[in-house]
C-alpha cells in the first residue's frame, strides 16, 4: 500500500509501528488467510470511504477497515504455498501428490517458529487436495512421515510436526519415544511399533527391546492403576512378542495373558476397551484360559457383543466346528427374547449365505425373529437417544425382501400385531414406516384396514396433552415471559447491532438474528403445546387398572421390585421415579391390571416383571 495512504489512514486512528509496517504489504492482488473465512483477496483500496475490497472462498465482496485487515488477517507472501496454488494449481497439486513429505519440510522450514500443526495442514491442503481427498491423502501422507529421519512430532505440542537436527532411522525413534515417555500406557501404545518393523532393523535394536521388554514387565509388576485391564492383556501380549523377538524365555513372565483375564471379573467390558486388531488373539485365550467352559464362555461374549466382535466371534465358534452350539445359542436366545441388535444384524445380512445355512436355519427365519428385531431397534432407541444411527434399523427398511421372508411361518394374526409393533416403535419415522407398512400389506392386503384405523387413532390421541395444573401454569409462565421479555429484547438488540453498520460483517447482527429464530421457534411449538393441553385432576384416577394418576409396584423374578408413578405428559422426573404417561415405559404399563405380566426396560434391559399392586398417586403423596 503507498505510503500516502498509509500516513492518511495512522492520522485517521494510529497504529502500532509493526502494524503500519503490515499495509506496506497489502496490495492489489495480494493473498490473505482470516481464520474463519478461509484464504482471500485482496481487489483494492477506496480512500474515499477508507475501506479494503476483499474477495474469500465465499466468492463475496467483503468491504473492511485496514485497521481490522491489518488485526485479523494473515497476509501472504509470493513464496506462501496457497498463493504459488492460485498461480499455479497444476504444480502444486502434482507436488502434493507425489512429494509430500518433501513438500510438507518445506513448509515446516518456512514456518515462523519452525513447526507445522495439523490444523495448518488441514487448512492449507484441503484448498489444494480438496475436501474430499484430503482424509484418504493425509492418512498416507502420516504413514510416509512417520519413516522420515528429518520429520517428526514435537514433545512438547500435541500433533504438531518439527524437523530434527539430525536423520533419525525408524527403529531409533521408536526407541527414542519409549525412552522419553513416562506415562504406561504410552510406553504400551509406542512399543507396539516395534512388532511392525522389517525383522532386520529389529535386529539392529536388539539390546533396545530387551531394556523395552525390562519396562513393559516393570509395568506389569506394578500393577499400575492407571492401566485398565484392557491395557495390561494388551501390555502382556507385546511384552511376550518383543521376547520372542529376542530370544528370551517367556514362561517364567508374571502375570501370564491367561492369569489376567481369569481374575477379570467381566470378559464383556474387557473386548468393549480392546483393539479390534486382538479380537482373534483375545478368543484364543479364552480357549487356553478356560479350556472346559471355553464355548460358554464364547456364547455369553457373542450374546451381548457389538461391532466388529460380534462377526469375529461367530466366525471363530465356526472355525472351531460349533455349528450346531451357535444354531442352538439362537434359537434358544430368540425364544428366551435375548437377541440383541448386533447378533440381529448378523443374522439378517448372512440368511442367505450357503456357507452359514447349518447355523442360519429355515426355522429361524420367521414372524418371531421380525418380533424380536422392532423390540430390538425400540429399546436401542430408548437407550441411546443421541445415536445417530441404528445400523439395525437401516438394514431393516434398505433390505426390500427382509419382511417377506420373515412373514413367510405367519398368520394375519402375527402380521396385526407385527404391524401394531412398528406402529409404535421409536426410532422409525413416519415416511419409512409408510414404507415398511407397504410392505406388510404386500403379503397380508388385511393388514391395510388396521393400520389405517390405527393411523386415525393416532392422530387423534395427538390433538391432546393430558397435563397437571401445576405443569401447565409452569408453560404458560414460560410462554408469557418468552412473549412479553425475551422476544422485546431480542428485537430491541436486532436493531441496536444493525446500527453498527455492515451486517455481512457484524458478528452482534448475526447473533442476535440467531436468538430471534430460536425464540419464534420456541414461541409457536408453546402456543401448539398449550392449545393442545387438557388439565386432569390426578384425583379422578382409580386402582384397578393403570392409568394416568397411579402408582404401579413391581416384582421380577429375582424378586426385585420397582415403582413407577405414571403422571401427566409434563410431569416426568425420573430421577424420582416419575414417568409421563407418553414415555414408552408408561405405555407398556397403561392399561394393565394386579397380576398382569409385561415387559419393560430398566437400565438398558429387557426384562419380564409382574404388577403386584396399583394406588392411588394423591394417596401416596
Amino acid at each position: 500500500m503507498d505510503k500516502t495512504v498509509i500516513d492518511q489512514i495512522a492520522r485517521r486512528q494510529p497504529l502500532l509501528d509493526r502494524e503500519l509496517k503490515k499495509l506496506e504489504n497489502i496490495n492489489e492482488g495480494t493473498y490473505c488467510v482470516h481464520q474463519s473465512w478461509g484464504l482471500g483477496q485482496i481487489l483494492g483500496y477506496e480512500p474515499a470511504t477508507n475501506v479494503l475490497k476483499i474477495v474469500f472462498e465465499d466468492q463475496v465482496e467483503h468491504r473492511m477497515n485496514p485497521v481490522f485487515c491489518v488485526k485479523k488477517l494473515e497476509i501472504l507472501s509470493d513464496n506462501n504455498i496457497l498463493v504459488q496454488f492460485k498461480n499455479n494449481p497444476d504444480a502444486i497439486i502434482e507436488k502434493a501428490k507425489n512429494e509430500p513429505v518433501m513438500l510438507i519440510r518445506s513448509l515446516i522450514e518456512d514456518s515462523p517458529h519452525g513447526e507445522l500443526a495439523l490444523s495448518e495442514i488441514e487448512f492449507i491442503f484441503k484448498r489444494i487436495i480438496g475436501e474430499s481427498g484430503f482424509r484418504r491423502w493425509w492418512s498416507n501422507v502420516k504413514k510416509l512421515l512417520t519413516k522420515d529421519p528429518l520429520v517428526t512430532l514435537s514433545p512438547k505440542r500435541l500433533n504438531t510436526y518439527i524437523l530434527r537436527e539430525q536423520p533419525v532411522s525408524v527403529e531409533d525413534d521408536i526407541v527414542d519415544q519409549i525412552q522419553m515417555h513416562k506415562d504406561p500406557i504410552k510406553k504400551i501404545e509406542i512399543a507396539t511399533k516395534i512388532l511392525n518393523l522389517p525383522p532386520e532393523n529389529q535386529e539392529t535394536i536388539a539390546i533396545e527391546i530387551k531394556q523395552v521388554v525390562d519396562d513393559l514387565n516393570a509395568i506389569l509388576e506394578t500393577n499400575d492403576k492407571r492401566l485398565s485391564i484392557a491395557q495390561r492383556l494388551a501390555c502382556c501380549w507385546v511384552r511376550n512378542d518383543l521376547s520372542e523377538i529376542i530370544g528370551d524365555e517367556i514362561e517364567y513372565f508374571e502375570p501370564t495373558p491367561e492369569s489376567i483375564i481369569r481374575d477379570c471379573n467381566n470378559l464383556g467390558k474387557l473386548v468393549e476397551e480392546l483393539p479390534s486388531i486382538y479380537y482373534g488373539r483375545f478368543l484364543l485365550l479364552v480357549t487356553c484360559a478356560f479350556p472346559d467352559e471355553w464355548e460358554s464362555r464364547c456364547a455369553n461374549l457373542l450374546k451381548n457383543s457389538q461391532g466388529k466382535f460380534t462377526n469375529e466371534c461367530i466366525l471363530f465358534l465356526i472355525e472351531r466346528g460349533c455349528h450346531d452350539f451357535l444354531r442352538d445359542c439362537f434359537k434358544r436366545w430368540l425364544n428366551e427374547r435375548a437377541l440383541k441388535s448386533p447378533v440381529l444384524h448378523w443374522i439378517i445380512k448372512n440368511r442367505h449365505a450357503r456357507k452359514f445355512s447349518e447355523i442360519v436355519s429355515k426355522e429361524l427365519i420367521g414372524h418371531k425373529l421380525l418380533n424380536a428385531i422392532f423390540l430390538a431397534i425400540d429399546m436401542e432407541a430408548l437407550t441411546n437417544a443421541s445415536s445417530k444411527r441404528i445400523p439395525l434399523a437401516e438394514l431393516v427398511s434398505e433390505d426390500r425382501n427382509l419382511i417377506r421372508d420373515l412373514l413367510s411361518d405367519a398368520t394375519e394374526e402375527h402380521a396385526r400385531g407385527l404391524c401394531q409393533m412398528l406402529m409404535q416403535n421409536q426410532w422409525f419415522d413416519s415416511l419409512t414406516k409408510k414404507l415398511l407398512f407397504a410392505r406388510f400389506i404386500k403379503e397380508f392386503p388385511a393388514v391395510q384396514m388396521l393400520i389405517s384405523d390405527k393411523l386415525s387413532d393416532k392422530q387423534g390421541m395427538d390433538v391432546s396433552l393430558m397435563v397437571s395444573r401445576e405443569s401447565f401454569d409452569a408453560k404458560k409462565r414460560e410462554y408469557e415471559v418468552l412473549v412479553n421479555e425475551k422476544i422485546p429484547a431480542n428485537k430491541k438488540a436486532i436493531e441496536v447491532a444493525r446500527e453498527h453498520g455492515d451486517l455481512s460483517e457484524n458478528s452482534e447482527y448475526k447473533m442476535a438474528r440467531q436468538d430471534q429464530s430460536i425464540l419464534l421457534s420456541r414461541r409457536d411449538q408453546l402456543e401448539i403445546d398449550l392449545k393442545k393441553a387438557q388439565i386432569i385432576d390426578f384425583t379422578t384416577a382409580n386402582d384397578d387398572v393403570v392409568g394416568i394418576g397411579t402408582v404401579v409396584c413391581l416384582t421380577n423374578a429375582a424378586n426385585e421390585s420397582a415403582e413407577y408413578a405414571i403422571l401427566g405428559a409434563w410431569d416426568g422426573d425420573p430421577d424420582n421415579n416419575a414417568l409421563s404417561y407418553k414415555t414408552p415405559l408408561a405405555q407398556a404399563l397403561l392399561a394393565k391390571q394386579v397380576g398382569d405380566d409385561v415387559e419393560i426396560t430398566i437400565g438398558g434391559q429387557t426384562s419380564s416383571w409382574k404388577i403386584e399392586a396399583i394406588r392411588r398417586y394423591v394417596d401416596c403423596l
